[in-house]
């Protein structure tokens, strides 16, 4: 076994919140600054920025895990992560039938796709901020492409699940934590010491992408044995 560092939750530009300068040569470059060796992009509702983030990856030392961050019609998030890009983006295909007709504060202008060189190719024209996909019909497709469910951020009050099921109810692999406030969270809570923890970043920004202060045990340096780890088979 070795130990290895991640961050798992980083939006690119493809994700209306993020900063413009959350461009895909600009997070691999301080992924590797940071000396990370997991990363995961997880867009809001999408996966149409990762092909370009596989074709770059030749050229760090980096392993990326396809994922995305969906937020469900109960208005919590979660990260789904799969084995590949192929079975991302069949994932995806189903989730742009789920998308609200809703742009918030957002706009197209917002949700930029970029090419290798980082330059503006597309952007998306459906509003990526919601899904009206109920968490139960996500966890069967999720399932269905043998991809690994994480809780998203659940010691944030305005996004948990917690505001809508009791974790012994409900299907999933591993839970998020925002790092700052989740030792008091979970002093509070100590039944959550029960599952598999992960902190991430949920990075909008650059700086904000984490450090390398979180890590896991890890047979070999694959998507594989990390999706492993979280499915419980180490």
């Amino acid at each position: 076994m070795s130990n290895f560092f991640y961050d798992i939750h980083i939006h690119s530009i493809l994700s209306p919140c993020a900063d413009v300068l959350m461009t895909p040569n600009n997070i691999l470059n301080m992924a590797m600054l940071k000396e990370l060796d997991f990363i995961s992009i997880t867009d809001h509702n999408s996966t149409k920025q990762l092909e370009i983030f596989s074709e770059l990856l030749e050229s760090y030392d980096l392993v990326l895990l396809p994922g995305v961050e969906v937020t469900v019609l109960e208005d919590f998030d979660v990260l789904c992560y799969f084995e590949s890009i192929n079975l991302a983006n069949q994932f995806n295909s189903v989730l742009e039938k789920h998308l609200l007709n809703n742009w918030g504060n957002y706009s197209k202008n917002d949700q930029v796709i970029t090419d290798i060189y980082d330059q503006e190719v597309d952007t998306y024209n459906l509003p990526l901020t919601k899904t009206n996909l109920p968490y139960n019909d996500l966890v069967k497709e999720v399932r269905n492409l043998d991809g690994v469910i994480v809780l998203a951020h659940i010691n944030r009050k305005n996004s948990s699940v917690l505001n809508s099921y009791k974790l012994c109810d409900i299907d999933f692999d591993a839970l998020e934590l925002q790092k700052y406030g989740s030792e008091k969270f979970l002093s509070e809570n100590e039944y959550l010491l029960q599952y598999k923890i992960l902190y991430n970043s949920d990075s909008h920004t650059l700086m904000s992408i984490s450090e390398r202060e979180y890590s896991i045990d890890l047979k070999e340096k694959t998507v594989k044995s990390f999706l492993d780890y979280l499915r419980g088979k180490l």
